[in-house]
Order: structure tokens, then sequence, then C-alpha cells
């Protein structure tokens, strides 16, 4: 009976777990941060599930999805009355401090317009929350992040890590989160929004 117990609970708080992965915590004051002149804004709520995870994994060799990250996941779309501003999404990614949540505003061409930690235990944040670190994201899409990579396809190369001011472990894990990010916003939002450019 006790295994029977322990079983249930864990698969219940899985599913709790991959829901919360990846959520905005309140989406009013966060996604005005990121959109200030926005009024209000709408949500759409897909599934990420195991052909997703396999299409990441092909785009994005050495970048998987953890399982906790499968689930259901919400795309916030900001807008100014009747006018779309732009999109956000919270993804997370593992780094040795724990999990870092990033909250990232994308334009209707899925590019990054700016980017926020919702939760980072890194000693060195401060470090690349600076505007010269972000200006390596802002305006770049997915391809054009790529070319950050370092051979490995799963760390920075020197072309970005310049710009970390001694924070280069959370710099990987930011290029991380932003190539999966964009990537995901693609290929499970994509079919939602077309009628909306």
């Amino acid at each position: 009976m006790r295994i029977i117990l322990l079983f249930m609970l864990a698969f219940f708080s899985g599913g709790v777990l991959a829901d919360a992965y990846c959520s905005l915590r309140d989406p009013v004051a966060q996604i005005k941060l990121l959109y200030p002149d926005k009024t209000n804004q709408m949500s759409i709520v897909r599934e990420i599930d195991e052909d997703i995870r396999q299409q990441v994994k092909a785009a994005l060799p050495n970048n998987d999805l953890h399982f906790g990250e499968l689930g259901k996941h919400t795309l916030y779309v900001a807008m100014k009355g009747n006018q779309q501003l732009g999109y956000i999404h919270v993804r997370s990614e593992q780094s040795k401090w724990g999990l870092v949540e990033i909250i990232w505003a994308i334009d209707e061409d899925f590019r990054v317009v700016d980017f926020a930690f919702q939760r980072c235990r890194s000693p060195k944040k401060k470090l690349i929350e600076n505007q010269s670190f972000k200006n390596r994201f802002i305006g770049k899409n997915l391809e054009q992040l790529k070319a950050y990579l370092a051979d490995d396809g799963v760390s920075a190369n020197e072309q970005l890590l310049a710009y970390a001011g001694g924070a280069e472990d959370l710099a990987n894990v930011v290029l991380r989160c932003a190539l999966k990010t964009l990537l995901l916003t693609e290929i499970v939002w994509k079919p939602d929004l077309k009628g909306k450019h």
C-alpha cells in the first residue's frame, strides 16, 4: 500500500512540477515591465510533448528539454487595446545554482525584444543584467543566436562571453534558454499566431 501511495504521490507531484516549471508568477506586472505600453494581454496554452522534445533535440543537438518541461505551457500576447505588441514566454534552464527562470519578450518575427530574470540564485546575476550583454540578444532570431554557440553546441563562444563580465556560466545558461525559447515559440505557438501578424 505504501509503495502505491508513494508512486501516486510522485506521479501527481511530477505533473504539478511540469505545469509550474515555466510559469509567469505575476503576468500583469511582469508583462508591463517588458512592454510598458501594454493595456491588456491574452494567453495561449499549449502542450509540449515528447514529439516536440524530439524536434528541439534535432534542431539544437546537445540541448535537450528536461522531463519536467513537458506539459502545458503558456505564451502571453501583450496588447495595447486591439494592437498586438509582442509575446512573452517564461523558460527555465538548469544551472549549478538550481533553476534559472527567464522572462523573454519576443516580437512577431520571433526575435528577442528583451529579457528579465524571474528567478536566479547566481551571485553573478548583476554582471550580465547590463545593457551591453542584453544587446547581444536584442533583435536577434534563432539562427543569429546559434552563431554564439561554441563547438560543443551547449556553451557560448568567446564572441558572447566577452560581454559576460566574469559570469560565463550564467551567460551559457541565458544563451541555451534563449535558443530553446525562440525555437519552442515557433514550433508550438506559430500556428496560433499566423493570423495575428
